[in-house]
């Protein structure tokens, strides 16, 4: 990320972060020259981007890369697979790298698409599926629960249905922020059907509460017909760089490489997430800056009078009169904020974790606007 997301901190004291995350230098901010920063004056809260940007270790891993990027990056991968597999518990054999966790949410698509049909619940991310959706791929959505959970129940009754061939959701789930419970999610994967993949989407999992206790990953180290997506874009604040990862039995991550859709990684994308992997101050930093920004936003819709649903991410859903006429009444503030996520939730709005600045001011012309 750019230079100035990285000052973030700065500008609020650290606000409730943790004293431990002082390890970590925080620069100071300063102006972004490359233009892919949103322009001054903008607080860019839209696409639940971390505005640490990465730790110094990816920035100077990147700079030296810059010697010798004109070689592709192979062997790179190896290495980085290497290093999440030894962490993880599986062997770097499956661990599937993308770019981002999108290209191997695409992949599986792409190939247990060919299988039979892919059920997600109505409410979630489905940008990884617009592809493969454009090749003809079968999807059903199913329905929320009344409190815009995800519906296990529903969605294990649908499962049933002999032409299902894979299960996806995310948890914590995207836009609403809500974790499923450990004990429902892994009783809900036992009771699939054989021939049922799960792909549990964690992008955001290492900002939650309890990840250990959380994740779906004992099922793939077991060797459960489970695949479990991350992220390098929103702990390590590499959005930009495009590294994620897929973790999956033997079979199902050669299934996921057979269907990549490229074929090699950015260099340096590879570069940073190698450094940043075993930066533990920079990461507990960051869920730190990150738990503080969310209670600030939290505050702030209690004292508009409105509601967030439970979020164990780096954004809120909240419940305003009209999405779409609030994302503009916010942007005509400079505020960027997401505006309606589809037309059966009109008035819930998606807003992320930005600069401590950016938040304040968000939270302080919600209370004016919430209604409009």
């Amino acid at each position: 990320m750019d230079v100035s997301r990285r000052g973030w901190l700065g500008l609020a004291g650290m606000a409730a972060a943790s004293t431990q995350a002082s390890a970590t230098t925080i620069r100071p901010m300063l102006p972004d020259p490359t233009g892919f920063a949103p322009a001054p004056g903008i607080a860019h809260l839209k696409y639940n981007e971390n505005p640490l940007g990465p730790p110094a270790s990816a920035i100077q891993a990147m700079a030296d890369l810059a010697r010798s990027s004109w070689y592709y990056a192979d062997d790179a991968e190896g290495r980085l697979a290497a290093m999440i597999g030894k962490r993880l518990g599986v062997p770097a054999s499956q661990v599937v790298l993308g770019h981002g966790s999108s290209e191997v949410i695409t992949s599986a698509a792409l190939a247990w698409g060919k299988r039979g049909t892919i059920l997600l619940p109505a409410l979630q991310f489905d940008e990884p599926l617009l592809y493969p959706m454009a090749q003809g791929l079968n999807y059903r959505r199913v329905a929320m629960a009344p409190d815009l959970g995800i519906d296990l129940g529903a969605l294990a009754r649908a499962a049933a249905a002999p032409d299902v061939a894979m299960v996806y959701l995310c948890n914590p789930n995207n836009p609403t922020g809500m974790m499923l419970k450990a004990a429902d999610l892994l009783a809900f994967a036992k009771a699939l059907p054989a021939r049922v993949t799960l792909l549990v989407d964690e992008a955001y999992m290492e900002l939650a509460d309890d990840p250990a206790g959380s994740t779906m990953l004992p099922l793939v180290q077991a060797g459960a017909n489970v695949i479990v997506t991350r992220t390098f874009s929103k702990l390590f604040g590499m959005a930009g760089l495009r590294i994620g990862y897929a973790v999956a039995s033997p079979a199902n991550a050669a299934e996921l490489r057979r269907h990549r859709v490229t074929i090699s990684l950015n260099a340096p994308g590879l570069a940073a997430a190698i450094a940043a992997w075993d930066d533990g101050a920079f990461q507990q930093q960051s869920r730190s800056a990150i738990t503080a920004a969310r209670r600030v936003l939290q505050a702030g819709v209690a004292k508009a009078g409105t509601i967030a649903l439970p979020s164990q991410t780096n954004f809120l859903f909240v419940k305003v009169a009209d999405a779409n006429r609030f994302a503009a009444a916010m942007a005509q503030r400079g505020i960027l904020v997401r505006g309606a996520w589809g037309p059966a939730w009109p008035e819930w709005s998606r807003v992320s974790t930005g600069r401590m600045a950016d938040v304040e001011r968000y939270a302080a012309a919600l209370p004016e606007l919430v209604r409009a």
